[in-house]
């Protein structure tokens, strides 16, 4: 029988996934400012890797963004020393549920019932698995 998956290990999993999609979202915003100002956009930037590189320390929200991924992955880490993978992968899932609503609300993206459908299942699954890590 494994233990029970303490409290203070779900509080960990959902301020890594908080600071994960604060991450994305900052990675976005910069990335677009960083598009806007310098003209390169997708590949150009990897055929041009010192532009690029000189670009992202010149683009505050990039930069805010991978401070929000190392801190993350440091939380990650304090989770996975306890938690089983099986039980805390599945959270990272409500990132796509953060990010669709982000996308909702500031950037105007329109979500149907399938995004909403999907939502349910991510839902559903993170519930059922997480009841797993509740003692009998």
């Amino acid at each position: 029988m494994q233990a029970a998956v303490k409290p203070m290990s779900f509080v960990l999993i959902i301020f890594a996934v908080t600071l994960a999609v604060a991450g994305q979202i900052c990675l976005r915003r910069g990335m677009t400012t960083l598009t806007d100002r310098s003209g390169l956009e997708g590949t150009d930037l990897l055929k041009q890797p010192v532009t690029f590189v000189k670009e992202i320390v010149k683009t505050p929200m990039v930069l805010l963004g991978l401070v929000f991924f190392v801190s993350s992955a440091f939380f990650w880490l304090m989770v996975l020393s306890s938690v089983p993978l099986g039980i805390a992968y599945p959270f990272v899932a409500l990132t796509y549920i953060a990010v669709m609503v982000y996308d909702k609300i500031f950037e105007n993206y329109t979500i149907n019932v399938w995004n909403w459908a999907g939502v349910a299942l991510i839902v559903v699954g993170v519930v059922l698995i997480s009841l797993r890590a509740v003692p009998e």
